[in-house]
């Protein structure tokens, strides 16, 4: 008995007369013949029963009446089966035939009336089924009228109307009657010849649709509509439905099934909540299964028949909830819930189950298959599974079923398991977007002798062999392509294209019963018997997001389980098993993290959730126990954490560290040959061509990615490489297949590849078609490498196919041939999957500004994904020097640097193209080759693509010349500024010195301390700073080479720096804390560590600490003056250590401290030596041991003169003396000089010579030839200063200080040795002379100067150095640290340093060979011109006729706007003369009318004479004042609006740009089919063979489905401060300057986008949490926003003092939560951190923001009063706080949320 046969519950006035010999049908008074049909096998066998239900006969009656009538009918009703049976009822009743036609959006007139087929090389017409049922006078039943498109039924018309139809073989039907007056002067075959059919009078049309707009669908069209009458068939009536429920589920408790069935009615009689209609139909279906188990829950049978979380979103999924629980359907479940099948016995045809569920067992019978070969499964038995499998067995004894789940959750080994268990082996048809209802079903080919046949599907085939059909990805068909297949789930009946028909088993045997026919007979009239124990598994994903692809038709075909998302014990269970050498807490860890993400309140951080599906968790464990340590970049690269938006990138890295997720440091791990040989294998004969050979240099990254890659590809995984363009993806992967010698095949993807072109190519040759086998093809036949490049080129459906394949190894070609894997039985028909089959697929990056396909969000679980990013700097540097070897290294330097830096801009949304290697490596490649080309001009091969926009082309000009490469500046030839040389004394004989002959030494008492490192603390707090670098010489060539600024807070202090060898050592004071900067040169970021905890402040008011570092073998040493602290410290290990042994160093100096005398120095060399300056103690350090010592006086300074010797200056003004370290024992030697008043200060040795240079006090420089250095009496030299110098000097206002700070001061230091003879010593502006300034440069700009004395030439110049970047508040303790605001250090031989206070970093070059070699650098780097450079011929410019110019007008309006070129009459015109437009010459002003603009060149607006332009400049003025007038606007306004519109201009219009290209890419045409105009289409190629029309496509608009809902807008509200703490402490934070343009900024980016982002402006304050500025009126221009930004101002000026903070987050969350027409919902607080001042706690905004989540919030702390921001940012959720230092950084901020939001 058929489902709907329990719909027959009673006779009810049904009567048949059996005594006639075709008998008939009355109810009530209407009575129909019943006819003997010609064709019985087409009419249904098996619907009808002597005992419908009351309202049945109630339809049963109409459809009588309108058959006497001969009417056709419309039955319009609800999704679902009732209106389909109840046709097919009545048609059995009367005994008529059928013809049945399903239509979908992909029906043409092909599938209506007739179609072209080839036999034996003839073209042939068949008629198909509407016009069958007209000549054969059958019912014709049309099923899914709303789905046809347009224009599609209106060929009907005339047959519906006057029973007449043009047919395209030439022949005419007409009515019977006008027929039958033919035949009294015609007979019927002449009627035949001259070719016209007479319309049977017993054909009758019977439509059925759903009513729209309630549902889905187009609506009827008014002609067609006329001809129908219309009946509506409703759902079953409450008690009838209940009646039936229960009498089909005896065993369930009757209140469960009437809250059930109450629910479903209640949900469906609330039109105004708009939720999906619940299919009511398939409660009988449900209620048969709910009879098998009676163990489920009512809250199980609910969800299979309404799975909430697909259909509909969280706000009316938690309307279904509420009504759930009030009729009781939510069910407490019992602890244990789960279900398991303890066994199953397979009988003949029949599965025999036992089972156990939720603790009770079931028995029941199922349909067995007949498989008995079945491929090895990974399947791991878990509680959630088993318990699916158990409940799918009790659907699958019933009927057909759907699978719901998140991607990668295992659908496909679950369905894969159940099968094996019911004895099949599945068949699955992989849903593209393309694929039409016609494909799902046959697929028509041609033979080889040109023959053409229609060849079953998968689906066919499994239905007629009883088989299992997946469909698997139904979220990407066509919901029209779905509903065709109801009529086989809901009646087992199905019409293909070829006119054959497929009825259930039982239907086929009643008729075979009825006809007396064999299998054979029926089966040649194309009748077929679906297998009894078919089943259909339609498999879709569970979260689609914004995409709804469950609709209520598709949701009315069947039930639907859920595959939950496993515990995290189960998932732990099932990855060890799979991976049982998987490090247990490593799983654990994994899993935790993952499930932590997953129910995070950040809706970003769920969405990394979706992509580390349990697959790909699987494989990182796989990974990581092939080669482990590498946990944390296994998941940042199968997240692709590198490409998400700034915020969830943060808040993801946050959620990996605070989860304890990090890799295993490995300094020196060995190269790819290992791997490379695991996976290499011989090259087989033939294959050499197919392996790639490719130009590789290697480079650290590219060999850590080949590395990765073939351990991936040593798991037997798919590769794909995802970066963006020009980063050598193609060259990896060639690189990568010619080290492993496997060949390779290659396809390259665009928007115009199909699926067809993806596999197969099609020909045609002597009129037949033929199939070639793709790439794909040919690598899988063969086992060779498939390389798809540009994947997310393609549309996404054609890419989605390749998931069978990859998944499973089967796909269903074009041709109709089967790729499966060699396990499946074998035919002519199927390719089997070579095992060594691999894919390589590369893609651009997803997102802006690609805009490609969702690549991975589709297949990137089934890939093992490899972020390839450009090389860092140091692989970079190594790569460019193999493409350009005549490159200078400076030069790559710069070029590297600057691509870095626009990288970098790139990340953060402020360019939108992502720079890469590849234009970098053609600049070195044309620099390499033509070295006499300017740099400048070289640079312009890539970047003039930007010429035309004018704010990214003074970005990247400035970011060229920050790097010293000068982009856009002109005449720079003429600029250079290099410091006056004024000549000084020559260098003459002052006297001699050395040591005093026949004098002993005084050997010193010491006591030595054997030592060694012990205490290691690790630094604890550090952090990487982004380090801003300048380069000095890109406008201008000056001494000065490049600046560096470290990020330091505006109060600390640079007290010393180190350079130790490329590294750059900074320690500042307040804080203690220590700047490293690795490869100065090259690096662009710097670590901080914070010394607060080494350094701590004594119990005192005034701490002012004074540090100096110095070389200490391998390390620094580190000594803080005021405390006399001594640390010891290992950049490359990250530790800070103390000396040790028998008492720390660290004791013996606080021994010696004393508050008397704090003035502590550490002498820097070999041997760093610690005096008591006017104190007699001392200490010097080696690296085996600690030498305490006492000098016998006490000493004022101590000078070092080499590794081993130091001059002693002692306090009582004694001779100098020299102390030397001599065989373990410190000597003090007496020294004989001439000159015993004079005090050297400082000795360095000039690089690369032995000679001296020496400074003191009254000479520029003096210069020894020997001693120190060497003990021998030794010639001095000096070169005295003029007496009077000091008297003119720039600046004479020395501090008032200067002199008590004098004591702490080294004056030594800041004197630096270059190659050359040249000294540089700093100086202070009251010590320089007035003539070392240039007239026109202010002092106030000047910090100090280098002076720079050359020995050699006889010279001395004064190279000025700015001032700091910060003004310092600690005058005093400055000048206790170093006379000028500056420190010099030495670089090298030819550079030195100066570390200003406030972190700024300058280098110099300044002896005369070394800046004569870099202006010879420099020159070469700007190139020369040849002036003689010329063409051979000259042509003018055709395009500009200087004679058409006027006097400059505005020009007529055009109130059409029809776009003007030229002409000289229209305003807003293009590319014209005089009036006023865009791009064309002589007008008086700008004019954008919305046109494309041609533009007129540069050339012909330099020929415009100079009373023109006047007159244009005048008019043009006037025109201004006239448009300020317009909107009252002063020009004092527009200044003011002028002054905040430059701040955040670039960063507005990066925002616009990036929602125009968005909304571009939702505009972009897609490929129209079945087109009568246009491209053709490959796929119907043999229709086109055949004379069909409907052969071609095109591109066009995509068009909303209809039905479907209205695009909302995203919602934005930003909830500004304006408390009166924003005016107050504007001037210490610019905070409220940093909200207006805030504000100006998202006003001006979203103008004219309020379609696409719905925004207003609030502010908050002590006057209450909501103050509107910004609401449903928008700005319309600069006045109007300017009024707005002074509205805030005044309300900041004059509110009263509280603060709302809290309470305004939570008005707006509430608020926007409300709102129900909108896509997305975002609020962004902006906000000062002083919320401590009024008990508001990081917690309470913490609690606000987490309690809606439909809303996402965001926190901008834009003011701060010291650390106020920073401490409340830490509590706030990662990714959704902001601290604002500066103005600069907030428009980046704002544009960092919208594009990870709103975009």
């Amino acid at each position: 008995m058929r489902l709907l046969a329990v719909y027959q519950v009673a006779r009810r006035g049904i009567s048949k007369n059996a005594a006639s010999p075709l008998g008939h049908l009355k109810i009530g008074n209407v009575r129909v013949d019943v006819k003997n049909p010609k064709n019985p096998h087409l009419v249904p066998a098996g619907f009808a029963s002597q005992n419908p239900s009351p309202e049945v006969v109630r339809h049963l009656k109409w459809l009588l009446q309108k058959d006497v009538l001969r009417q056709d009918v419309f039955l319009l009703g609800p999704p679902g089966l009732l209106r389909s049976h109840l046709v097919l009822q009545y048609l059995e009743f009367i005994n008529r035939e059928y013809e049945y036609l399903s239509l979908t959006r992909d029906t043409t007139d092909a599938d209506i009336k007739q179609r072209r087929e080839i036999l034996s090389g003839t073209a042939l017409y068949s008629d198909l089924c509407a016009v069958r049922a007209a000549l054969k006078g059958r019912v014709l039943i049309i099923d899914g009228v709303e789905r046809a498109e347009r224009n599609v039924l209106p060929i009907l018309n005339n047959l519906l109307e006057n029973r007449e139809m043009q047919l395209d073989d030439g022949r005419f039907l007409m009515k019977h009657d006008a027929y039958d007056k033919l035949l009294d002067k015609y007979t019927a075959d002449e009627l035949t010849k001259m070719g016209v059919e007479r319309v049977s009078e017993e054909f009758h049309v019977v439509a059925l649709g759903l009513p729209v707009p309630r549902f889905p669908g187009h609506t009827l069209d008014p002609p067609l509509r006329s001809r129908f009458q219309c009946h509506d068939v409703p759902f079953l009536g409450f008690e009838a439905m209940t009646s039936l429920f229960k009498a089909m589920s005896p065993s369930v408790d009757g209140d469960r099934v009437n809250s059930l069935v109450s629910l479903a009615y209640a949900l469906n009689s609330q039109d105004q909540l708009t939720l999906p209609s619940f299919p009511i139909d398939n409660l009988l279906k449900i209620a048969r299964i709910w009879e098998t188990n009676p163990n489920f829950t009512s809250e199980d049978i609910f969800l299979m028949l309404y799975p909430i979380e697909t259909i509909m979103k969280e706000n009316e999924r938690n309307v279904v909830r509420d009504f759930m629980k009030k009729f009781g359907v939510i069910e407490e479940r019992p602890q244990a819930s789960h279900g398991k099948i303890e066994s199953i016995t397979m009988k003949s045809e029949q599965n025999e189950v036992n089972a156990e569920y939720n603790g009770k067992q079931i028995e029941f019978t199922a349909p067995k298959g007949s498989a008995t070969v079945f491929k090895d499964s990974q399947y791991v038995s878990t509680n959630l599974q088993e318990r699916l499998v158990t409940e799918m067995s009790c659907s699958h004894a019933h009927g057909d079923f759907g699978l719901l789940g998140a991607k990668g959750s295992g659908k496909t080994m679950v369905i894969e398991e159940f099968a094996k268990r019911m004895g099949y082996t599945t068949d699955t048809m992989v849903m593209y977007q393309d694929l039409n209802s016609r494909e799902l079903l046959q697929r028509r080919r041609m033979l080889p002798n040109g023959d053409t046949i229609w060849e079953d599907s998968q689906l066919v085939i499994a239905a007629k062999s009883g088989g299992i059909c997946v469909l698997d990805g139904v979220e990407r068909v066509h919901a029209s392509a779905l509903e065709v297949l109801a009529p086989l789930v809901h009646h087992r009946h199905l019409d293909l294209p070829d006119g054959s028909r497929l009825v259930s088993q039982q239907e086929f045997d009643l008729i075979a019963k009825k006809m007396n026919a064999t299998k054979e007979e029926l089966e040649q009239k194309k009748l077929y018997p679906i297998g009894s124990s078919f089943r259909l598994i339609l498999v879709g994903d569970s979260d689609c997001g914004d995409h709804i692809w469950l609709n209520e038709p598709t949701l009315a075909i069947l039930p639907f389980h859920t595959l939950q998302p496993l515990p995290i014990d189960q998932q732990i269970q099932v990855i060890t098993q799979l991976v049982p050498d998987a490090h247990q807490g490593t799983v654990e860890k994994l899993v935790e993290f993952v499930d932590s993400l997953r129910k995070s309140h950040d809706a970003g951080l769920r969405g990394v959730a979706t992509s580390l599906s349990l697959r790909k968790l699987i494989h990182i464990t796989r990974r990581d126990a092939l080669h482990g340590g590498e946990l944390r970049t296994l998941i940042e690269g199968a997240a692709l954490s590198r490409f998400l938006p700034s915020i969830t990138r943060t808040a993801f890295t946050t959620s990996l560290t605070n989860a304890g997720i990090r890799d295993v440091t490995k300094k020196h791990e060995a190269g790819y040959q290992l791997d490379m040989a695991s996976i290499s294998r011989e090259v087989k004969p033939g294959e050499e061509t197919l392996i790639p050979s490719t130009l590789f240099y290697e480079n650290p990254q590219h060999t850590a990615v080949l590395r990765d890659l073939a351990r991936d590809f040593r798991l037997d995984s798919h590769l794909l490489l995802i970066g963006n363009q020009g980063v050598g993806k193609n060259k990896l992967a060639d690189r990568f297949l010619q080290l492993i010698g496997r060949p390779r095949h290659y396809m390259q993807l665009h928007r115009d590849t199909t699926v067809e072109s993806l596999t197969m190519q099609t020909t045609i040759d002597g009129g037949k078609l033929k199939h070639e086998d793709s790439a794909l093809v040919k690598a899988v036949k063969k086992g060779h490498v498939l390389v798809v490049d540009e994947a997310d080129k393609a549309p996404l459906h054609v890419i989605a196919i390749l998931k069978s394949l990859l998944d499973s190894g089967t796909l269903m070609l074009g041709d109709g041939r089967r790729i499966q894997p060699a396990h499946l039985p074998q035919s002519d028909n199927t390719i089997t999957l070579h095992p060594d089959f691999k894919m390589i697929m590369l893609a651009n990056r997803p997102g802006f500004p690609f805009l490609g396909n969702d690549l991975f969000g589709v297949l990137g679980d089934l890939f093992s994904v490899h972020t390839v990013d450009n090389p860092s700097r140091e692989s970079e540097m190594q790569m460019l020097k193999l493409y350009g070897p005549a490159v200078p290294e400076d030069h790559l330097i710069k070029l590297i640097s600057a691509f870095s830096e626009l990288r970098d801009q790139a990340d953060q949304g402020l360019l939108q193209y992502p720079y890469s290697t590849r234009e970098l490596v053609n600049i070195v490649k044309h620099a390499n080759a033509f070295p006499n080309d300017s740099l400048q001009s070289i640079v312009g091969n890539v970047f003039d693509f930007d010429r035309y926009n004018e704010e990214v082309v003074k970005t990247i000009e400035g970011v060229f010349q920050k790097h010293g490469i000068p982009l856009g500046v002109e005449n720079i030839k003429d600029r250079v500024f290099l410091s006056h040389r004024f000549d000084i004394p020559p260098l003459r004989q002052i006297g001699t010195w050395g040591l005093k002959d026949n004098v002993s030494p005084r050997v010193l008492q010491v006591n030595k301390i054997p030592h060694k490192l012990e205490t290691r603390r690790l630094v604890k707090k550090s952090q990487v700073l982004k380090l801003e670098k300048e380069h000095m010489r890109a406008g201008q060539f000056t001494e000065q080479e490049c600046n560096w600024q470290i990020p330091m807070l505006d109060v600390n202090l640079c007290s010393d720096a180190l350079m130790l060898d490329k590294t750059l050592i900074v320690a500042t004071v307040n804080p203690p804390a220590l700047y490293i900067v690795e490869d100065l040169e090259a690096n662009q970021t710097v670590l901080e560590w914070d010394l607060t905890e080494y350094i701590k402040r004594p119990n005192r008011d005034r701490f002012e600490p004074r540090i100096r570092l110095g070389r200490f073998g391998d390390f620094v040493i580190l000594h803080e003056e005021a405390q006399n602290k001594l640390l010891v410290v290992n950049t490359e290990e990250q530790f800070i250590g103390t000396i040790n042994q028998k008492g720390t160093l660290q004791e013996t100096f606080e021994k010696m401290f004393s508050k008397e005398n704090p003035y502590w120095r550490m002498v820097d060399g070999k041997k760093p030596m610690i005096f008591e300056r006017g104190g007699t103690k001392g200490t010097l350090l080696t690296l085996r041991e600690t030498i305490q010592f006492e000098f016998p006086e006490s000493v004022s300074d101590v000078i070092n003169a080499s590794d081993d010797r130091w001059i002693i200056h002692w306090k009582n003004g004694n001779p100098s003396s020299l102390l030397c370290f001599e065989n373990g024992d410190l000597l003090i030697r007496a020294i004989n000089s001439n000159l015993p008043d004079l005090k050297i200060q400082a000795i360095k040795e000039i690089p690369q010579k032995d000679n001296l240079l020496l400074s003191a006090d009254g000479f520029y420089c003096l210069k020894s030839n020997g001693f120190p250095k060497t003990i021998s009496q030794s010639e001095l030299f000096g070169s005295e200063r003029k007496l009077n110098e000091e008297e003119n000097v720039i600046d004479g206002r020395r501090p008032y200080f200067v002199k008590e700070s004098m004591g702490y001061l080294d004056n030594g230091r800041n004197t630096v040795a270059l190659e050359g003879g040249v000294l540089v010593s700093a100086k202070a502006k009251w010590e320089t002379p007035d003539y070392a300034l240039a007239k026109d440069i202010p002092a106030s700009t000047i910090a100090g100067f280098l002076e720079a004395v050359d020995s050699i030439n006889g010279f001395v110049q004064y190279v000025p150095v700015p001032i700091p970047r910060y003004h310092s508040y600690h005058q005093k303790w400055m000048h206790a640290i170093s006379k000028t605001p500056f420190i010099a250090i030495p670089w090298n031989d030819s550079k030195l340093l100066t570390v200003d206070m406030s972190g700024g970093i300058r280098s110099y070059e300044i002896s005369a060979t070394t800046i004569g070699k870099a202006y010879q650098e420099w020159q070469r780097m700007l190139g020369e011109d040849d002036a003689n450079l010329r063409l051979e011929f000259q042509r003018e410019m055709d395009d500009f006729d200087l004679s058409k110019l006027e006097d400059p007008k505005i020009g007529k309006f055009d109130p059409d706007n029809v776009p003007h070129m030229g002409g000289n009459q229209w305003m807003g015109g293009t590319g014209g003369y005089s009036t006023a437009g865009l791009g064309g010459v002589g007008g008086p002003f700008r004019l954008d009318a919305g046109h494309d603009v041609h533009q007129m060149p540069d050339m012909a607006k330099q020929q415009v004479p100079e009373h023109i332009l006047k007159k244009a400049r005048e008019i043009s003025k006037a025109e201004y004042a006239k448009k300020l007038k317009e909107i009252q606007m002063s020009e004092y306004d527009d200044e003011a609006y002028q002054k905040l519109w430059k701040r955040v201009q670039r960063e507005s219009a990066h925002l616009k740009s990036i929602i125009e290209q968005l909304e571009a890419k939702k505009k972009e045409r897609l490929w129209a089919r079945h087109q009568t105009i246009g491209d053709l289409d490959d796929g119907k190629l043999i229709e086109g063979m055949t004379g069909e029309k409907n052969i071609y496509r095109r591109r066009v608009e995509k068009l909303p489905e209809p039905g479907s809902p209205q695009l909302n807008p995203k919602r934005l509200r930003l909830h500004f401060d304006v408390s009166g703490s924003m005016y107050r402490f504007n001037g210490y934070d610019s905070r409220l300057q940093k909200s207006l343009e805030a504000a100006l900024m998202v006003m001006t980016a979203l103008e004219g986008k309020e379609h696409k982002v719905k925004f207003d402006l609030l502010g908050h304050s002590g006057d209450g949490p909501s103050h509107v500025f910004v609401q449903d009126r928008y700005p319309k221009n600069n006045k109007e926003r300017l009024d707005v930004l002074k509205q805030m101002l005044a309300h900041t000026q004059f509110c009263t003092s509280g603060d709302y903070t809290v309470e305004a987050l939570d008005y707006s969350i509430k608020q926007l939560a409300k709102e129900e027409d909108v896509d997305e919902r975002l609020v962004v607080l902006i906000s000062d951190a002083n919320l401590d001042r009024y008990g508001i706690r990081p917690k309470d905004i913490v609690n606000v923001m987490n309690r809606d989540s439909t809303v996402n919030s965001f926190v901008i702390l834009i003011g701060s009063l010291g650390e106020q921001a920073q401490r409340v940012q830490k509590e706030l959720p990662a990714g959704k706080a902001f601290v604002c230092k500066t103005s600069a950084e907030l428009p980046q901020i704002m544009d960092s949320i919208f594009a990870s939001t709103l975009v």
